[in-house]
């Protein structure tokens, strides 16, 4: 017979309990021989696949992770050589970077996931549909990224070819001032020194010569042809600074919208989460 000191007893576990079963599962897939992707999964529900900018970690996505993970199988990814998954010497370009994501998505049977990429992460997504085309994705969330970083006549977005050169030179010479630099300016509004430090810290676990490389890669190659290849619902988030080019690539997508933040700068959804937030939920609803 149940006491009624056993249901207290029984009642007060019950919160302890569900932390338990709320906290991330950490685990590492294989995309290809000596070389593990880190991920990071809870909730369940619709999957929902998050992926940081260059040499970012999965951790950046903390306030969407402890939001959604309540409506949906999240999955929080470090792409290769970055964060937890394997540095290697080879294959650090966005075209493998988009085949290891190919490979998760089939090892973890992601079918029909919605994907949010922010920054670097934008164009490895413009890679992924473009050599797999829409296949296995229910939805896009493009965060402040872009189709290319270097200006043209009919790109006035970005840098020169001489300021590239400049910024990749001074990341090579001086990482960790170029580094501190480029976090600080992430932001529009003040943040403490110590997520300022962490964001640091996790960006250096990246290889110097392979964060060059990866830049490169990003900013280099005009990917603006793969926009048209995108088929399913896509929302394009901006900070305000950001807008035109913003408008730009939504009118290459078919149906696509764009949200734009004001007064915010490039990391947008860790300066104004739950803003961020409400805009992605009303995207991910209007999915269903």
């Amino acid at each position: 017979m149940i006491t009624t000191r056993f249901l207290k007893v029984f009642l007060l576990l019950i919160p302890a309990w569900l932390v338990l079963v709320s906290r991330a599962r950490a685990e590492l897939f294989e995309v290809a021989p000596q070389v593990k992707i880190y991920y990071e999964s809870s909730g369940q529900g619709e999957p929902l696949l998050l992926i940081p900018g260059w040499t970012m970690t999965s951790g950046i996505w903390k306030e969407q992770v402890a939001e959604f993970s309540k409506t949906h199988r999240v999955i929080a990814m470090d792409p290769r050589s970055q964060g937890n998954s394997t540095k290697v010497l080879a294959g650090n370009s966005l075209n493998q970077q988009a085949r290891d994501l190919r490979k998760l998505i089939e090892g973890l049977q992601l079918d029909r996931v919605t994907v949010v990429g922010w920054s670097m992460a934008v164009s490895v997504l413009l890679e992924y549909v473009n050599q797999f085309g829409n296949d296995r994705l229910r939805g896009l969330i493009l965060v402040d990224g872009n189709p290319l970083l270097l200006k043209k006549e009919d790109w006035p977005y970005g840098l020169t070819q001489e300021e590239l050169h400049k910024w990749l030179t001074d990341f090579e010479n001086d990482r960790a001032m170029q580094l501190n630099r480029f976090v600080d300016e992430m932001f529009k509004t003040d943040r403490s020194d110590s997520e300022l430090e962490w964001i640091v810290k996790e960006c250096s676990r990246t290889p110097t010569t392979i964060a060059t490389v990866l830049f490169y890669d990003m900013a280099a190659l005009d990917r603006r042809p793969y926009l048209a290849k995108i088929s399913v619902p896509t929302l394009i988030v901006m900070a305000g600074e950001h807008k035109e080019m913003g408008e730009t690539i939504k009118n290459k997508i078919a149906g696509a919208k764009l949200s734009v933040f004001e007064g915010l700068g490039h990391a947008l959804f860790l300066e104004d989460p739950r803003k961020f937030n409400d805009v992605m939920s009303t995207f991910l609803k209007s999915l269903q």
